[in-house]
This record gives structure tokens, C-alpha cells and sequence, in this order.
């Protein structure tokens, strides 16, 4: 999975956030997520406009994440890797 960073791109971007369909409040997945639920290669494109607090944080979100709108924790599944471009 191939994602392109802007200097807008927030970890909510990569993470992801709720947001209404119809008249139920669902969280909708970003690409970082489901990159690691999937365990699939997650490739950042244009990573070098990221911010330096954005890029830390995902250096420490390599081993777990955990979103806090649905308490839940996610184990990166094997083959999850993360590509800086």
C-alpha cells in the first residue's frame, strides 16, 4: 500500500478518525492501520514533508498501536513493514 505525505499529513491522516455515515458515527481506518492489521508494506511517499514529531511517533508506533476513539490495540501482523520515501 502506497501512501502519498503532504506537509498537512497529521498522524489522524495515518491513523485514521470517525466520521458519520448516514446517522452512525464510524471510525474509518487509515492507511498506517490497516497497513498494520493487514500486515502489509505500508510505503510513505514524499515522507521527507512530514513533520520531525510526526516522524518520531511512528518510529515508536512500529511495535503497537493503540486508537484511542475505539480502545483498541493493534499488534503489527507479521509481514508489516513501513517504507520511508
Amino acid at each position: 500500500m502506497t501512501h502519498t505525505c503532504t506537509r498537512q499529513t497529521d498522524l489522524q491522516e495515518l491513523i485514521g478518525s470517525e466520521g458519520w455515515e448516514g446517522q452512525r458515527l464510524l471510525f474509518h481506518y487509515g492507511p498506517l492501520a490497516q497497513a498494520m492489521k493487514g500486515g502489509e508494506e505500508l510505503i510513505l511517499e514524499n515522507s521527507g514533508a512530514l513533520s520531525a514529531f510526526t516522524l518520531a511517533k511512528l518510529a515508536f508506533m512500529r511495535g503497537a498501536l493503540f486508537i484511542d476513539d475505539t480502545s483498541e490495540q493493534i499488534q503489527p501482523h507479521a509481514g508489516f513493514r513501513l517504507t520511508l520515501r
